[in-house]
């Protein structure tokens, strides 16, 4: 959820393990999430999923059939937008206005310094359902509303390539949990091998952590979407070099009695910061359960020819959300 302790209701963290509810079981579909091991991991994240997709729709555009052969395969992006092809991907171009009339959607956008207009038969917006409101003013007041409730949590992933783990295996850990630290997890990346990559198998060889930073800002009466926007500002304001600052004290304190020296043994740091990461989800401290359809359901309605999709549209950040939604979304336009 990206929030803070005191954000989160006590279900949820008894859900997904955390520890204090001594006695309490948790439910059977969460005991089982739990107990699953994490193995379905690519080692760009998300991105091979877009991959393998674009290679789906576009075949010349990507080599090879198969999970496998997608992690090295490079993308021809000159076969993206083919003036003949039945599927066309149009890059760095930015929708800014949609509307309706008796032909159809009319859509503008902004690509290469200019503003564009395309007509289409149907349309499926699958960005941030959030601007939504703001790209099809001629929406329902209702849904405008709904739609700006989907919130999102800033987010903070850091990659820090270290020169060997040693450290670790001389402390005996592969993963720290630090609530009260900057970044609050602190863990050796996932051993993957796959397509050409083999994960680092001794100590001695380079290796990535992953940091988790999550831009939070005490409750103090706020709702959890006031702190998001409060903890965007917080993400947006700092510089790299002050990441760089806590990463190096933090792995220092956390790890310098295992032998690491930060400007020793750090090769390279990467701080991906999403003012807008993950998708609002419902938090029962600051929403109530009501009776008939749900705000994000509200949200995602088809309004005439166009119809709404991505993870937002079900408040759920996660890929399976946004392939549900998806598929929801197309569904909503037959036969329109």
């Amino acid at each position: 959820m990206a929030l803070g302790a005191d954000a989160i209701p006590s279900f949820d963290a008894l859900s997904a393990g955390y520890p204090g509810f001594a006695g309490l079981d948790v439910a059977p579909e969460n005991e089982a999430e739990l107990n699953e091991p994490y193995i379905y991991h690519f080692l760009d994240g998300n991105a091979s999923i877009a991959r393998l997709l674009v290679r789906r729709l576009i075949p010349d555009a990507a080599p090879g059939h198969t999970m496998n052969d997608i992690v090295l395969a490079a993308l021809d992006y000159s076969k993206l937008d083919l003036p003949n092809s039945f599927i066309r991907l149009r890059l760095n171009s930015t929708a800014v206005s949609v509307r309706q009339d008796h032909e159809g959607v009319d859509i503008g956008y902004a690509a290469n310094g200019k503003l564009r207009r395309i007509m289409a038969r149907r349309s499926i917006l699958a960005c941030y359902n959030m601007i939504i409101p703001f790209l099809m003013p001629d929406l329902p007041e209702e849904q405008k509303a709904a739609l700006r409730l989907g919130v999102k949590a800033p987010l903070v992933y850091a990659n820090v390539a270290i020169r060997n783990w040693r450290p670790f295996i001389k402390l005996g850990v592969h993963e720290v949990y630090c609530p009260s630290a900057f970044f609050s997890l602190v863990k050796l990346d996932y051993p993957v091998t796959l397509g050409g990559y083999r994960n680092p198998r001794s100590p001695d060889e380079p290796m990535i952590l992953h940091l988790v930073h999550t831009p939070n800002t005490p409750n103090r009466g706020l709702t959890a979407n006031e702190q998001c926007r409060r903890g965007r500002e917080k993400l947006l304001s700092m510089t790299f070099a002050g990441y760089e600052e806590r990463i190096r004290d933090q792995l220092s304190r956390m790890l310098g009695t295992g032998g690491f020296e930060p400007s020793r043994d750090i090769a390279a740091i990467t701080v991906n910061r999403w003012p807008h990461g993950y998708a609002h989800a419902f938090n029962s401290l600051y929403e109530a359960e009501t009776e008939g359809p749900k705000p994000y359901e509200i949200a995602r309605q088809r309004f005439g020819r166009v119809a709404i999709a991505n993870s937002d549209a079900a408040w759920d950040a996660y890929l399976h959300a946004a392939i549900d939604q998806a598929s929801r979304a197309v569904e909503d336009l037959n036969g329109v």
